[in-house]
């Protein structure tokens, strides 16, 4: 049988160093040692542990069997639990528990942490979902379309690609058109073209023509080199394609897939895109020849 004492005590030496690094310290009652464990009593044999810091305050509860982590903000009343939301709960049957259950409790609260104030977390907190250019900003000359919203056209013609294009932008801080496409968006791209029914392909190369004719530099190598690279110069989806492509897309297209059939070094780069590199701006025939 374990006492509750034990298992407090056990418990805040498991994640002292996991919310030391988060920026939480324990809250000592005015009765309580700094070198003892900040247990401070409730009424029915329930017990509780605070802690504060800029993310605001954590309290670790006990209560009826229950190991509970709360998460309130940094001006949250102390007097009980209603300005707290519960961020996980453990069972803890002091009867029918041993020492191994106390160190799953642990691990439990540590994954836990990890999971709302760990890198992963900041990154999604932080990094918000690209703006997308308008087709009036287009229309009216202010803006040209951009690789996120290339993407983002691109996922609502494919709705199975919208977790993969936010955990590319969770991942890497910013939208990394490369990485997406060549992972996630071509292979249902190149199945609609291989396929080759006339409404989907003309809703597919609406679709990059519209943002090809009006986009940067940038997003036209993403439709020229990683998008329609990937034909490979397939001499029957090369002419099944051609009907489909605005003016200014079929010469840069056509080269591209050319210098791809005879350069290994420009498919090799292609099919491993780098996992981050500055944004810059090349022309179709050096980002295919990887220069």
């Amino acid at each position: 049988m374990l006492e509750i004492n034990e298992v407090m005590t056990a418990v805040y030496k498991g994640i002292e160093s996991k919310l030391t690094g988060f920026g939480f310290s324990p809250v000592f009652p005015a009765d309580v040692k700094a070198t003892d464990v900040p247990l401070q009593q409730r009424e029915g044999g329930a017990c509780r542990i605070d802690y504060s810091g800029d993310k605001g305050k954590l309290r670790l509860l006990f209560s009826d069997g229950k190991l509970i982590l709360l998460l309130g903000e940094k001006d949250a009343a102390d007097a009980d639990d209603k300005e707290f939301k519960k961020l996980s709960t453990s069972l803890m049957l002091l009867d029918e528990y041993d020492e191994r259950d106390v160190r799953s409790a642990v691990n439990e609260l540590n994954d836990t942490l990890d999971d709302n104030f760990g890198v992963k977390a900041l990154a999604k907190k932080n990094n918000k979902m690209p703006a997308t250019v308008s087709k009036s900003a287009v229309k009216s000359g202010t803006l040209s379309y951009d690789p996120a919203t290339l993407a983002s056209r691109v996922v609502m013609l494919y709705p199975a690609l919208k977790s993969a294009y936010k955990e590319n932008v969770d991942t890497y801080g910013e939208f990394l058109g490369e990485d997406f496409f060549v992972h996630h968006a071509n292979p249902l791209i190149m199945e609609t073209i291989r396929r080759n029914d006339p409404k989907a392909m003309k809703k597919l190369f609406n679709q990059l023509s519209d943002i090809y004719e009006n986009g940067t530099n940038e997003v036209q190598n993403l439709i020229a080199v990683t998008i329609l690279g990937e034909i490979r110069n397939d001499a029957v989806v090369m002419k099944e394609i051609i009907p489909y492509l605005s003016d200014s897309m079929v010469e840069p297209v056509i080269a591209v897939n050319k210098i791809l059939e005879k350069s290994k070094r420009a498919r090799t780069r292609l099919e491993n895109p780098p996992k981050y590199k500055p944004k810059k701006k090349k022309s179709f025939t050096a980002q295919a020849l990887g220069q």
